[in-house]
Order: C-alpha cells, then structure tokens, then sequence
C-alpha cells in the first residue's frame, strides 16, 4: 500500500467520523498492561478512532498483565485492549472482536558477540528472560528455565548482566528501547520473529451492543484496508 492510497482511505475515515451520529455518545473503561509501551500505545490510538467512529470514547485503566484480565472478566471495565486468542477459553465473560487489530511479534535479543537466536528452537537449553504479565511469552516460556522481571529496564539490566542468554519481548517495543538508550553496539535482535500471533479486542458481554458494534465497523475497515493504513500510519508516527 502506497501513501498515496493510505491518505486517501484515512481521508475518507475522517469524513465519516465527522458525519458520525454523537447523539449517542458513550464513554467506556478499557483495561490493558500497566506497562508503558509501544505497542499498548500503538493499539490504544487506533481503537479509539474506531470508538470515536461510533461517537463513543473509552479511557483505558492500566493494571497488572493478570489483574487486567479478572478485571475485564468479572465486568469491572467494559473490555480488554488486546489480548491473543488463546485466552478466550479463560475469559468466559468477554465477548472476542473476531477481526484482528494488531499482531504481536516476539524478538529474541541477545548480547552482542553473541549468536543470534532463530525460531523458538533456539531458545531450547537456553536461560530465558521475560516481563510479567505479557502473557505470550510467559505461555512460550513455561517449560524454560526462565526470569521473570517487572519491567523493560529489568528486561535488559538482566541480559546486559549474564543473568539470562536471551530476553524475548514485542518488536515494536524492542527497537524502540535499543533506540532510546542507544544498546545497537550492546545487543542482537532477531533477524525475524520467533513468533506472531494476532491480538483481538474483548468486550464484556453485559455490552453486546457495543461488541456488535464494533465488529460490523472493524470487518468493514478490514475490507478496505482502512484498519491496516490506520495501523502503519500509527506505527510509523511512534518512532
């Protein structure tokens, strides 16, 4: 997709929100991580266009990685930000968005000198590093002698420090944090993921409306290819 024709879809999507019926408009509790990051940064800018395009709004609650799920479930928010698809089986209250808003690359980093790791077997034999409460790579990690950390400087502090041989954490968050702290000279990144999975937005069911809502507007963006300019121009504009 050219920028030309991302300009144009976006163009179109700015008419229509201003067209939009604000009647009415509602505003909603939405849960996620309690971590700082690109990619919850990323998500919470193209939903609430999305929300915005039905006149709503949401304010998005910040918990722990696991709090943040009982707290949707039992109905303490409207919905979840984004989580994958696996969890949909724990969260028997939630109401799954079936069109996918994202999609989660996790990068395996190690220390410089070192050999980059490729595809989840590589991280066989391995001392493996993850953050709390980012449930896929604690999923990805279970059968691993692991550390598991609070936070992205703790992420690194124990790669940079030998206590682990590789950290695994999203791509768009992991190039920014190199970035920042200029670490290009210090660590490796995966040439490709090790792995991708799609995330999905999830609503409580006591808001069906909504989840109906939200789901006839996500499968047109979808069919557009609204959705996917709205999330490269998002990308693009958080570095």
């Amino acid at each position: 997709m050219n920028i030309r024709q991302v300009v144009l879809i976006l163009s179109f999507a700015c008419v229509t929100l201003l067209l939009a019926n604000t009647s009415s408009a509602k505003q909603y509790r939405i849960s996620s991580f309690n971590h700082d990051t690109t990619q919850i940064d990323v998500t919470y800018k193209v939903m609430r266009k999305v929300y915005q395009r039905l006149g709503h709004d949401f304010e998005l609650i910040r918990y722990p990685g696991k709090r943040s799920l009982v707290e949707a479930n039992n109905g303490q928010v409207s919905g979840e930000l984004m989580r994958i698809k696996a969890l949909e089986k724990t969260l028997n209250n939630m109401i799954r968005i079936p069109v996918a808003i994202g999609s989660l690359k996790v990068m395996a980093i190690t220390r410089k000198g070192e050999r980059k790791v490729t595809g989840i077997a590589g991280l066989i034999g391995k001392h493996v590093g993850v953050v709390r409460g980012v449930e896929l790579t604690e999923r990805l990690t279970k059968n691993h002698q692991r550390q598991i950390v609070n936070s992205i400087d703790s992420l690194f502090k124990v790669l940079l420090s030998e206590h682990v041989e590789v950290i695994l954490f999203p791509k768009l968050d992991a190039e920014k944090y190199i970035a920042a702290h200029q670490m290009e000279g210090k660590v490796n990144i995966s040439e490709a993921s090790i792995l991708e999975v799609k995330l999905y937005h999830y609503i409580h069911e006591s808001r069906a409306k909504l989840a109906a809502e939200l789901t006839e507007l996500l499968q047109d963006m979808e069919r557009t290819g609204e959705l996917d300019a709205l999330n490269h121009l998002t990308e693009q504009a958080s570095y």
